[in-house]
């Protein structure tokens, strides 16, 4: 491999793959490691180099590319996954025939999804930082995020972030992964931490981009039929006299804790652990009034074993929940 006149280090436990100004040694390692793909230089082919790095934990991949000649990237479709693309320096021109062009400056974001065929117009110098979501994952979460049973064809608009609100949150997702890969976050060696980042990471960016789906008829809000929640509630229901928290919740619906919530509050106007309170509320309501009359049961033991540790605050959910104190359910 030659020497590149351009060729910045690989940061943190990034590992360098290419680092050279040989044009088809480029093409070749790279198209292994992304797909098999065309790579044209359009100024002087003496000024050509480049670099490229990855690193990641088990669902994310993140990687570094940088060229040093102006050059036209043209990819086959990517198939199996996603990138997630952030410009750190110069700029690109995004172009996919007959759908979209976009020129994207530095600090800029774009989706390339797996359905759509591109081409990347890189100006000389530019580098760009990409995630990289496998297809499966961002089409369960995409499903979830519309409150659609099963993966759904996900597909993205070139547009970028759809609010500097949602750039600020998509840069704090990113700048987490980032922290993980190339501090030897816990995330690369926690399969459990690795898939609970992952699967956040893809809620978030159906938040933050914008996501284009046709014939689609997502759910009408307030109708319980989001498969997220209806997962969550599923535990809650059946292990409601079991230690449950948020995170235990939004595990069994294989989203974030902050989606979860967003979710239950677009659904059913409560939240996760309000709707367990409730599930619980109903359960102790129930052996109470199968234990009128039996002297040996008492309110706090019931209480205590629905969850209930706070026996005033047992009392006033109670009250507000069946219009009468526990104590009196219990002696009727």
């Amino acid at each position: 491999m030659t020497e590149p006149r351009v060729g910045p280090e690989a940061p943190g436990n990034m590992r360098t793959l290419v680092l050279s100004n040989d044009l088809d040694e480029t093409r070749e390692i790279i198209s292994s490691a992304y797909s098999p793909y065309q790579l044209s230089v359009l100024g002087d082919p003496k000024e050509f180099s480049a670099w490229y790095a990855e690193g990641g934990f088990p669902g994310i991949t993140v990687s570094g590319l940088q060229y040093g000649a102006e050059t036209l990237v043209a990819p086959q479709p990517l198939d199996s996954y996603l990138l997630v693309c952030q410009l750190v320096r110069g700029r690109v021109r995004v172009m996919s025939p007959g759908r979209e062009e976009r020129v994207v400056g530095p600090g800029q974001t774009y989706v390339l999804d797996p359905y759509r065929s591109f081409q990347v117009h890189w100006s000389p110098g530019a580098r760009m930082t990409t995630l990289r979501l496998d297809r499966e994952t961002v089409e369960q979460a995409a499903a979830d995020a519309l409150g659609l049973e099963g993966p759904l064809r996900a597909r993205f608009s070139l547009n970028g972030t759809v609010s500097a609100a949602a750039a600020r949150s998509w840069a704090g997702i990113s700048a987490t992964v980032h922290r993980e890969v190339l501090g030897e976050g816990v995330a690369r060696s926690s399969p459990l931490v690795a898939g609970h980042l992952t699967q956040s990471t893809a809620a978030i960016l159906m938040q933050t981009h914008e996501l284009v789906t046709r014939g689609v008829d997502a759910q009408r809000p307030g109708e319980v039929a989001h498969p997220a929640v209806r997962r969550a509630m599923a535990l809650a229901e059946e292990r409601a006299d079991q230690p449950l928290t948020l995170a235990d919740l939004a595990a069994a619906a294989r989203v974030s804790p902050r989606a979860l919530q967003e979710a239950f509050r677009r659904h059913v106007d409560t939240t996760p652990l309000g709707y367990l309170r409730e599930v619980r509320l109903g359960r102790a309501h129930q052996e109470l009034v199968a234990a009128r009359g039996d002297g040996d049961v008492t309110v706090a033991e019931v209480a205590y074993r629905w969850g209930f540790n706070n026996l005033g605050r047992f009392a006033g959910y109670y009250q507000q929940r069946f219009g009468r104190p526990p104590s009196r359910t219990l002696r009727a």
